[in-house]
Order: structure tokens, then C-alpha cells, then sequence
């Protein structure tokens, strides 16, 4: 008798821009300010910004420096923060990668323990 054939598991993946676009955008909330004025900042639109703060793009070093100037820290600081939730995402079993090629299903997973590390760590 042969078993059926189990479907493949979904390893919960994310982007390091993503993580670090978390970040970026909880510092922005925390100081009151919007996409549309950080876009400003960067002279780019509000959409192109939401695309920074996503992960869907990568973002320059000139702008993540910019970006840091805006919600008064450092690119350092800003890096560190993304690298301490990136610490805490893969001891959950979640990958963090550095190129966007990750099937959506994974993504949806490791943004949703994203969002649930960030909300227990309020």
C-alpha cells in the first residue's frame, strides 16, 4: 500500500528589506509622521516610498541615511533594530533572505510572525 503523497510544507520567509522597512515604518508611526512626508524627504511619492517600507524595493544607502535623519537616529541604529527582530524571526523557524524570488505563500507566513513578534514586543 502506497501513502499519499503529503503536500509540501511552506517555510515561512521574508526579506531583510522587509524586516528593516518594519522597522522604518514603526519608528515613523511612533513619531507621528507619514509616507507621503518621509517620501518627500527622498523626492519620491508616497507610493514609491510604501514600496521602500515593504521591501518590494531596496532601498540606498543615501536613503536609508536620509530616511534615519528624518525619525532623528542613525542608519546604525535603524540596522541594529533590523538585525536584533531578524535574530528573534529566525529562532521562530522563519528565513530571512536577501533576494525578493520567495514564493507569496512563504511571505504571507513570515510577515504574519512578523507582525505577531512586533505586537507581543509592545
Amino acid at each position: 500500500m502506497t501513502r499519499p503523497a503529503s503536500a509540501p510544507l511552506v517555510t515561512p520567509t521574508i526579506t531583510y528589506s522587509a524586516v528593516a522597512g518594519k522597522v522604518i515604518e514603526r519608528l515613523r508611526d511612533a513619531r507621528g509622521l507619514t509616507q507621503e512626508q518621509l517620501g518627500g524627504a527622498l523626492g519620491i511619492g508616497q507610493s514609491a516610498y510604501s514600496r521602500l517600507e515593504q521591501g518590494q524595493t531596496s532601498m540606498s544607502l543615501a536613503q536609508l541615511h536620509v530616511i534615519a535623519e528624518q525619525l532623528n537616529t542613525t542608519p546604525g541604529s535603524l540596522l541594529h533594530e533590523a538585525d536584533t527582530l531578524t535574530r528573534r524571526l529566525l529562532a521562530q523557524g522563519v528565513q530571512v533572505k536577501n533576494e525578493k524570488e520567495i514564493p507569496t505563500a512563504a511571505i504571507l507566513v513570515g510577515l504574519g510572525i512578523l507582525a505577531a513578534l512586533l505586537a507581543a514586543g509592545k
